[in-house]
């Protein structure tokens, strides 16, 4: 079957079914966290190039805003961010459906305000916990729990809602929330630990001017007690927390004050204090002076990947040891690491014609570039190990809304116009996927 006729039955097909439950394909595997997990599927098609394969459309409002994405090898599912529809969207990570969201989150609102409808947007940062808990950072510096597990009554529901803020930047009366958003998560499977971010929390009084960004400490456990706080004095902010299971410890990527240097900082989450860190100097590695920092993926032999400095930079936990800048694409924002296919995937301009937004292929074990591939409006990437399909959120604006003729991005290859979509990557292409 050709690929366009393909992706348009299944596109037709996906407005068709029911948007809220596709739950017969669940396994309920029950593994932990992302980037290290099985290898039984490295040999699917891994040795050939990566393709754009087709779309997934999204019910609902267009995809103007949209934050981190996640893939659960427990519930085989495929999550996003989607603060244009106030949720967690959710697709089967298989079969390439759609099959439900959660909904009543923040949604796409400013931050900086002193109300829960001007303290950050949300949902931002997301994850799903080994017994199919999705946890998400959320405006107004809560944190939400929802069940998503299809066998439980309470399937799609947010089940609990807790609070990130401190003193110094919330006074506890309802026009005194200056926090910010609870933003991006990582979680800690040996001790059933949150670790969340508060990237630009404002002081409470006078001027609300900023103070310095700190991560909280949550139990996974229920009641989610908050369990302390760990400050990142004179930071830039604070982006992605990982678990590094072999070390029994958490990085966080913490962009620089102005003029300053990123760095990565690495977490003791029993004692909940910063024991080791490492300081990247974007001006020595790109030629370029620089303090930003975004995502980061470990791979294996403890090589971390971070977008730091406008670039993908691969870098030993271990030691610090830089092994490789990438150069021919951008750094991006969230980036994954793929055990299936030993692949870290990034997404960012190319510097490599066609000199537009792609997918970024890098090969984990030897830290170097193997290819680029379009993917315009495109980012944050996360991939499913057992079939090596690489999901991507393509967010298009409200001009393309207003104006769909000048909608560029690659969902409309597919017949999706101001809408924005998911784009599905994987080994070879759409006929492969048939055979």
């Amino acid at each position: 079957m050709k690929r366009r006729t393909l992706v348009s039955l299944l596109l037709s097909l996906a407005f068709i079914l029911p948007l809220t439950v596709r739950a017969d394909q669940d396994k309920n595997k029950d593994r932990d966290d992302r980037g290290r997990g099985d290898d039984a599927h490295h040999e699917h098609n891994a040795s050939t190039p990566v393709s754009l394969l087709g779309v997934i459309p999204i019910p609902g409002n267009p995809i103007t805003s949209a934050d981190i994405s996640w893939v659960d090898p427990g519930t085989e599912r495929y999550y996003f961010a989607d603060r244009s529809n106030l949720g967690v969207d959710i697709i089967d990570a298989e079969s390439n459906f759609f099959v439900g969201r959660v909904s009543g989150m923040a949604g796409a609102l400013p931050s900086g305000g002193g109300t829960t409808t001007t303290n950050g947007p949300g949902p931002n940062g997301v994850l799903v916990t080994p017994k199919h808990k999705l946890w998400a950072g959320d405006g107004n510096s809560t944190v939400r729990v929802a069940d998503v597990d299809p066998d439980s009554p309470n399937y799609l529901n947010i089940i609990g809602s807790i609070s990130t803020s401190i003193p110094a930047c919330d006074n506890g009366t309802a026009t005194g929330h200056y926090c910010g958003r609870a933003d991006e998560l990582g979680y800690d499977p040996k001790d059933h630990i949150i670790l969340v971010a508060n990237n630009a929390p404002l002081s409470v009084g006078g001027s609300h001017t900023l103070i310095s960004p700190y991560a909280t400490f949550i139990s996974a456990d229920p009641p989610y007690a908050v369990l302390g706080h760990v400050t990142f004095a004179g930071a830039g902010g604070l982006e992605q927390p990982l678990w590094d299971r072999e070390l029994r410890r958490f990085w966080l990527t913490v962009p620089g004050p102005t003029g300053g240097s990123p760095m990565i900082a690495r977490i003791d989450p029993i004692s909940m204090k910063v024991d080791k860190a490492y300081t990247l100097n974007c001006l020595a590695l790109t030629g370029t002076a620089g303090a930003n920092i975004t995502g980061i993926a470990l791979g294996p032999f403890e090589h971390l990947l971070v977008s730091a400095c406008g670039r993908p930079i691969i870098l030993s936990a271990l030691t610090g040891h830089v092994f490789n800048v990438i150069t021919q694409v951008g750094g991006g924002d969230e980036v994954w690491h793929n055990p299936g296919d030993g692949r870290f995937y990034v997404t960012g301009v190319s510097t490599v014609a066609p000199t537009v937004q792609s997918l970024g292929v890098i090969d984990a074990e030897t830290s170097t570039w193997l290819q680029n591939v379009p993917d315009v409006r495109g980012k944050n990437p996360a991939a499913f190990a057992e079939n090596n399909h690489i999901f991507t959120i393509v967010q298009i604006n409200a001009g393309i809304v207003a104006s769909p003729a000048t909608d560029d991005s690659v969902c409309t290859q597919f017949g999706l116009v101001a809408r924005g979509c998911v784009a599905v990557f994987g080994h070879g292409n759409a006929d492969d996927e048939d055979k």
